[in-house]
């Protein structure tokens, strides 16, 4: 069985809003491909968004800047805490909790939405085969 994993430490966002959707958009996220008899990972860029649809955040919208840099991006959802990377693809519906930190802004973003979606944006590009163990 294979899977992907997508960091989000340190990831450059573009962060736009209306209404009840917040979405950031990225550009050359790091993707860790593993396969089940591979002896070795492979490393691939990818672009796409984060949706989180009916959220409600304890900062102001207007706080939220235009662009920014993920320090730390976390996920609660039922039993689960996702630190810093999800597995694709991601969508979940439910009571979701999100801390985030981004640079630039002391205080811990908090972010709780019924529905948290990753959309991946055009094909993925390889970058390089890494080590199992990275």
């Amino acid at each position: 069985m294979s899977f992907r994993i997508i960091q989000l430490e340190n990831l450059d966002i573009n962060v736009s809003h209306n209404k009840d959707i917040l979405k950031f958009s990225f550009f050359d996220a790091y993707v860790k491909k593993t396969m089940e008899d591979a002896e070795q990972k492979t490393l691939w860029h990818q672009n796409g968004e984060i949706i989180f649809k009916n959220y409600d955040s304890d900062v102001e919208q207007d706080d939220l800047k235009e662009k920014g840099k993920i320090i730390s991006f976390q996920v609660s959802f039922d039993f689960y805490t996702y630190k810093n990377m999800l597995v694709l693809p991601f969508s979940k519906i439910g009571d979701i909790n999100v801390e985030l930190r981004l640079l630039g802004i002391e205080n811990i973003i908090n972010i709780k939405c019924s529905e948290l979606n990753l959309v991946e944006k055009e094909n993925p590009r390889y970058i390089k085969h890494i080590n199992k163990a990275e």
